[in-house]
């Protein structure tokens, strides 16, 4: 009887544990990827944002979601991915005005995706 109930509450326990960690582990890459893509959009906004700077966001997010892979849903990830190729071909093509909204795009994702995985009430039901 005891070993079952220590078994309950530290099965209990490893679970709060690893949802505690997915939750600031995903809040804190999404933080630092939007405050990236901020200060790409200031930049293009300015006219001064290259096709390097886009591509080191890219090698950022290449690495970040390779671990996000097991806590996000495949879907959010391609939507980032197809959503940055398209910023950064603009990037390429020096379309300010065109990369803008791609750019503004990823920046509501990036808030949007850490929402999904916060505790709250419409989350659980």
């Amino acid at each position: 009887m005891v070993k079952t109930l220590t078994s309950i509450f530290v099965t209990i326990a490893l679970i709060f544990g690893i949802s505690y960690w997915e939750i600031t582990h995903v809040k804190k890459t999404f933080a630092q990827f939007d405050s990236a893509l901020t200060a790409l959009y200031k930049k293009a906004e300015s006219g001064e944002a290259t096709y390097e700077d886009g591509s080191a966001i890219r090698t950022f997010w290449r690495n970040k979601k390779r671990t996000l892979h097991v806590w996000l849903p495949h879907t959010s990830i391609e939507n980032v991915d197809y959503q940055l190729g398209e910023a950064l071909g603009y990037l390429y093509e020096r379309k300010f005005d065109d990369a803008l909204p791609k750019i503004e795009v990823l920046i509501e994702i990036c808030k949007r995706i850490p929402r999904t995985y916060s505790i709250r009430l419409e989350n659980i039901f």
